[in-house]
């Protein structure tokens, strides 16, 4: 596994994952579009050999920071669930260098209540005693997956990251409230929304009508890992996003 994914030629498009896994969850993604876009894949910090950080804040600072080293200064930005957060986070202060946006299976804030967000952070203590080799265990459609392909993924990847790294990275994501960047982003936008993840429905909905111009699709048949259940809905979403002009600057 490598921390950074860098293959095809033409314009950039940068996909971010979620937590607990890695960059290897866009191979879809980076087989479809390496043929006409630079396809750029980094691990998120926290994950691989990248160090971890303590907010989704930094995570989108360290994100830029490595785009930024390989000369990349206007790309298109895809994120899933905690990615679909920091590339909001980016777009939110960094927009003139994003040129398109994609938020896959993501809310801007997991709460808008202080005590709420204390009450779900409570909860997510025992997580410091549950081996995420343990959750592997479960089916795959309690992890997300909708598809085999999705659960297989997960069910490999997931025992790699310590109880530890888990509960620190749903922790900050817990955190994170990036509704503050909604309705000043300017740069063409979609919000995706895997259609068997019926619980996010409503937030995803709210989330498109938040931000000027954007588009709420819905993917047939996907859960949370809606790339893996449905990546030919995804990559044809993304397709049609791309196509949209961005003259934002």
């Amino acid at each position: 596994m490598t921390d950074l994914i860098d293959d095809g030629d033409g314009d950039p498009i940068v996909f971010l994952h979620g937590a607990g896994v890695d960059n290897a969850m866009w191979a879809p993604q980076q087989a479809h579009f390496r043929s006409t876009h630079r396809v750029i894949i980094p691990n998120l910090p926290g994950h691989g050999g990248v160090p971890a950080v303590d907010s989704v804040e930094q995570m989108a600072k360290d994100v830029r920071g490595r785009l930024g080293a390989l000369g990349l200064r206007r790309y298109a930005l895809v994120g899933l669930s905690l990615g679909g957060m920091v590339a909001l986070e980016m777009a939110g202060r960094w927009g003139d260098e994003v040129s398109h946006l994609a938020m896959i299976e993501t809310v801007p804030t997991v709460t808008g209540s202080m005590a709420a967000r204390w009450g779900i952070k409570a909860c997510l203590l025992p997580l410091l005693c549950v081996p995420p080799r343990w959750m592997a265990r479960l089916p795959g459609r309690h992890l997300g997956a909708e598809t085999s392909e999705a659960a297989t993924y997960l069910k490999e990847t997931l025992p790699r990251l310590s109880a530890a790294q888990n509960h620190a990275l749903l922790s900050l994501a817990t955190d994170y409230d990036g509704r503050r960047h909604l309705g000043a982003l300017a740069m063409p936008c979609a919000v995706m929304v895997g259609e068997k993840n019926v619980r996010i429905h409503a937030r995803a909905a709210a989330l498109a009508d938040a931000i000027p111009g954007c588009r709420h699709v819905v993917l047939p048949g996907a859960g949370h890992i809606a790339n893996l259940d449905a990546p030919e809905a995804i990559n044809a979403a993304l397709h049609e996003l791309l196509s949209v002009r961005s003259d934002h600057v």
